[in-house]
């Protein structure tokens, strides 16, 4: 009784010093965050909720430390994992499955931990020490998942999370895009209160143009994108699968948003991805995709966000405009600091102030990142980690391909890899994947689940 009056006088002070939507919010986050430490869906659904939406949200109470969101909802997630593996609870059929990717993976984080030690950037305890933590976190994210999500209803309930929240933020992307600006301004300006930036990069433009980008509470456009490519993978799909999850008139009516979401956000590589992911890995197992692709099309192209956006992306692969021509020069300069720091890398800060060249570091590519960052080495292993991920998926998959009956197919399973083969095509021309937390954690989320219905008998 005394814990419960102390909580509701915390609430009431932050609700009069600061605001009643961060009291709600610590309330109802801390009822999550308890929650979560209870049962294993309710852990990965509340990290997949920070991921979608608010993926730099902080704890607005600032007590020495100011952790994310991310940060308690990663560190929540692991305390269950490895609290139940102490209790020799854990699943052990998926982690048996993704063993090949689980042994690249930690290959892959200690080739990072010695390539960070032996970088010619100082080791201090300082921001960018914090986010390399929360990278090697991201990517380890991989194994609670597969040991906590082992069942298919269990993976059905997640992706169902997922594909919910991604719905909202979509939503809340579209409300801000078509709000008037001033009001958009004030309204992402308002996530000050949880750690979000403002300034002038609040909304943001198409290069040298007015033309505004959707980013909804991902920050940046292309962030968002990428949301929402891992998000209409697994949607799309549903139109095409034989015996869906929902109802195609559902999928079609969430693809909407989402789709549109895509559209705005002039997300080229995400846009890339999302047609790659789905005519060419779903569309080997679902030949309908093509002819969905090939009805939607026209419908699509009248539209003139469509219309501008297709201008857009021919000007991008032509390499005319000016965010395009950076992005070869990028190339150039990643090319140019792998020279020079072949083994270890340069390190993970933002600039190039660590080391002996006068460019910025950053390259869209995610190979090119790593190799960057980390050296070739880590590079190499990175590729490891895809090529084991592939080889875990394949079997399964191809059963799916050449199954005579398919009328028990859900596409769920062709969903996540076609999500999984998006990812790996948008990181040909971003870096998302590899180079942000949350949506580094988005990936091998995506990877454990999709590894988990490995253990599921294909139809024959």
């Amino acid at each position: 009784m005394a814990t419960g009056g102390a909580l509701a006088v915390a609430a009431g002070w932050l609700s009069a010093q600061r605001s009643p939507l961060l009291a709600a919010g610590a309330i109802l986050g801390g009822t999550a965050g308890v929650l979560a430490l209870r049962r294993a869906l309710v852990a990965v659904g509340l990290l997949v909720a920070v991921i979608t939406l608010l993926p730099f949200g902080v704890l607005p109470l600032r007590l020495g430390v100011a952790p994310t969101l991310l940060d308690l909802a990663t560190a929540a997630l692991f305390v269950v994992w490895l609290a139940r593996w102490a209790a020799s609870r854990v699943a052990e059929g998926a982690a048996a499955r993704g063993a090949g990717v689980v042994v690249g993976l930690l290959g892959f984080c200690a080739a990072l931990v010695v390539a960070y030690v032996s970088s010619p950037e100082p080791l201090a305890l300082n921001e960018t020490a914090r986010a390399f933590a929360k990278l090697l976190a991201a990517h380890l994210i991989l194994l609670p998942v597969l040991g906590l999500v082992s069942q298919p209803g269990q993976v059905r309930r997640a992706v169902a999370g997922f594909i919910l929240f991604a719905l909202v933020e979509a939503l809340v992307a579209l409300a801000l895009y078509a709000a008037p600006r001033d009001l958009a301004y004030r309204a992402l300006a308002s996530l000050a209160a949880v750690g979000y930036p403002t300034g002038d990069s609040v909304l943001r433009y198409r290069p040298d143009t007015e033309i505004l980008r959707a980013n909804g509470t991902a920050v940046d456009p292309n962030m968002l994108g990428a949301l929402m490519l891992v998000a209409g993978a697994i949607v799309g799909t549903q139109l095409a699968a034989p015996r869906p999850l929902v109802a195609r008139r559902y999928a079609l009516a969430a693809m909407v948003p989402l789709g549109l979401c895509l559209l705005l956000t002039e997300s080229r590589g995400a846009w890339i991805g999302l047609a790659g992911g789905l005519l060419g890995v779903a569309g080997l197992a679902y030949r309908r995709i093509w002819a969905f692709a090939v009805l939607a099309l026209p419908a699509a192209l009248a539209a003139p966000p469509a219309r501008r956006f297709v201008e857009h992306l021919l000007s991008g692969l032509r390499a005319e405009d000016r965010a395009a021509s950076m992005r070869l020069g990028e190339i150039d300069n990643a090319l140019a600091v792998i020279a020079q720091h072949p083994l270890f890398g340069v390190g993970w800060g933002e600039g190039g102030t660590s080391i002996d060249l006068e460019f910025k570091l950053g390259v869209s590519n995610v190979f090119l990142t790593v190799a960057e960052r980390a050296g070739l080495p880590a590079m190499l292993l990175y590729v490891g980690c895809w090529l084991a991920l592939a080889a875990a998926l394949w079997p399964t998959l191809r059963a799916r391909i050449r199954a005579v009956d398919k009328s028990s197919d859900d596409g769920l399973y062709v969903g996540l890899c076609a999500a999984l083969g998006g990812a790996a095509i948008a990181g040909m021309v971003d870096h998302h994947f590899v180079r942000f937390p949350h949506l580094v954690s988005l990936l091998w989320v995506v990877a454990a689940l999709a590894l988990a219905l490995t253990q599921v008998r294909s139809p024959d």
